[in-house]
C-alpha cells in the first residue's frame, strides 16, 4: 500500500486517486481491493497520459489527505494554499473533494461532478493566459478526463467483484446427479457434467439463474418475480411450473420439457419470437455451435414442438432423475453421449457409418457394458474396451 494512501486505509465508502501513484480505492469492508486493480490502473493511466509525477506532488498528495481527515496543521493549510497555485493540482485538488463531499454513497452522479469541475476549469481560462500556460490547461483536461474514466472504471470492476462474491456455483461431474433447493424454495435436480450459477439471494425484480448441461427445476410460484433460465441458446421465463431444459453445449440440440404450468422461450438469435409452451409439450432448438454430424448452420432458427413420449409409464425426457436410461429412435453417437455422461467413459467410432445407427432402449442398473451387448443383438457392431475408453467398429 503507498504512503499516500495510509491515511484513509480504515475508511469504509471512500474512493481515493493519488496523483504520485494514480491508483484509484474504493475503500469498503475488503481493502485488498487495492491489490486487485491498483497495477491495472496505474499503467492504465501512464500509457495512455504518459503521467510523471514530480516532488511536490507527492507533499501535495500527503497534505490533501491529512486534510480531508482533519489531520492539516496550521503550517500545512498555508504549504497546501502555495501548491494549490498549480492549475494541474488545484483541478485534482477539487476533483477529490467534490467526490468525496457530496459522492461517497452514491455512484450515479459521477457525471455531474465531472461537470463541475469542467465548468470550474472553464472559469478559469476566461482570464488571459500564456501560451505555456495553455498547453498546461490542454494537459489538464486530460488529467481530468483520466481521474473521470478511473472512477466510472474502479465502480464497474468493484460492481463485478462483488456480484461474484454473491454468485453461486453447482456443479456435477460425469456418472454423478445433484438434488438442491435455491434460496426462493425452488427445486433443482443437474444432470451429469452440468452446472448451474444462481445468486445467493434473489433480490432483483427477476430471479435469474444459468445453466449448462441439464436440469429438471420445479419452480416456486412468484408472479411479482418471474423466474428466468438462461442458456447459450434460449431464456425460459417462468412464474410457476415444473420442467426439464437440456442444453449442454457440445450437444447438437438443445430441448425443453414443460411437466406443468406454462413458460415462455425467447431464442437469443431471434428475440423477438417468444413461443410459449403447454403441459406434456417439448421445444427442440438447433444448437449452431455443436460438434454434430448435422449440416452447418449459423442460426438456431430450426425447430420443433413436439409431444412427450412415454416409454413404461416413465416420461423419457425425466427419466435420468430416477437413475433410468430409455431412449427412442435415437442415433447411435446421441445415445453414446448420454452414455459418457452417465458412466464416466469416452466413446469414439472407428466406422463413422454407425453414428447413424437408431435403437431404442430402456435400462435402469445395467453396466455400460451390459447395454452395448444389448444394443449390438439390434445392430451388429464390435467394440473395445480399456479403462474408460470404448471404441466402436
Amino acid at each position: 500500500m503507498p504512503s499516500c494512501h495510509l491515511h484513509l486505509f480504515q475508511k469504509k465508502g471512500v474512493l481515493l486517486l493519488t496523483a504520485t501513484c494514480a491508483v484509484l480505492i474504493y475503500f469498503k469492508e475488503i481493502t485488498f481491493f487495492y491489490f486487485l486493480v491498483g497495477n491495472f490502473f496505474k499503467k492504465f493511466v501512464l500509457s495512455i497520459y504518459r503521467y510523471k509525477p514530480h516532488m511536490s506532488q507527492d507533499r501535495f498528495i500527503t497534505l490533501i489527505t491529512k486534510e480531508f481527515t482533519n489531520e492539516l496543521t496550521a503550517s500545512e493549510e498555508s504549504e497546501l494554499a502555495g501548491l494549490l497555485q498549480d492549475p494541474l493540482l488545484k483541478a485534482r485538488y477539487d476533483l477529490f473533494k467534490a467526490y468525496l463531499s457530496n459522492n461517497q454513497s452514491d455512484h450515479s452522479s459521477d457525471e455531474r461532478v465531472f461537470n463541475k469541475i469542467r465548468t470550474k476549469i472553464a472559469q478559469q481560462e476566461a482570464f488571459p493566459i500564456s501560451s505555456q500556460k495553455s498547453k498546461n490547461k490542454q494537459y489538464l483536461w486530460k488529467v481530468a478526463a483520466a481521474v473521470f474514466v478511473l472512477i466510472i472504471a474502479s465502480i464497474a470492476i468493484m460492481t463485478y467483484l462483488v456480484g461474484i462474491s454473491t454468485r453461486q456455483i453447482a456443479y456435477t461431474e460425469r456418472a454423478a446427479k445433484k438434488s438442491f433447493t435455491l434460496p426462493d424454495g425452488s427445486k433443482v435436480v443437474l444432470n451429469a457434467e452440468s452446472k448451474l450459477i444462481y445468486p445467493k439471494t434473489f433480490k432483483d425484480k427477476q430471479r435469474q439463474v444459468t445453466l449448462v448441461g441439464e436440469g429438471f427445476f420445479d419452480i416456486a410460484k412468484d408472479p411479482k418475480h418471474p423466474f428466468i433460465i438462461h442458456t447459450e441458446q434460449m431464456d425460459i421465463k417462468v412464474l410457476g411450473t415444473s420442467f426439464n431444459l437440456k442444453s449442454y453445449p457440445d450437444d447438437p440440440f438443445s430441448e425443453t420439457t414443460l411437466l406443468t404450468g406454462a413458460i415462455e422461450v425467447t431464442l437469443k438469435d431471434r428475440p423477438a419470437d417468444r413461443l410459449t409452451l403447454m403441459p406434456s409439450e417439448k421445444l427442440i432448438v438447433r444448437n449452431p455451435t455443436a460438434k454434430d454430424e448435422l449440416p452447418e448452420s449459423k442460426s438456431s432458427a430450426i425447430t420443433q414442438i413436439t409431444h412427450l413420449q412415454k416409454m413404461d409409464n416413465t416420461v423419457i425426457e425425466t427419466s435420468w432423475i430416477f437413475n433410468k436410461l430409455i431412449f427412442a429412435e435415437q442415433s447411435f453417437v446421441d445415445v453414446s453421449k448420454m452414455l459418457e455422461r452417465a458412466y464416466d467413459v469416452k466413446i469414439d467410432f472407428k466406422n463413422q457409418h454407425l453414428k447413424q445407427l437408431k435403437f431404442t432402449g430402456h435400462f435402469e442398473r445395467e453396466s455400460v457394458t451390459d447395454i452395448l451387448n444389448a444394443l449390438r443383438l439390434v445392430e451388429p457392431f464390435s467394440y473395445t474396451m480399456q479403462d474408460k475408453k470404448i471404441l466402436i467398429y
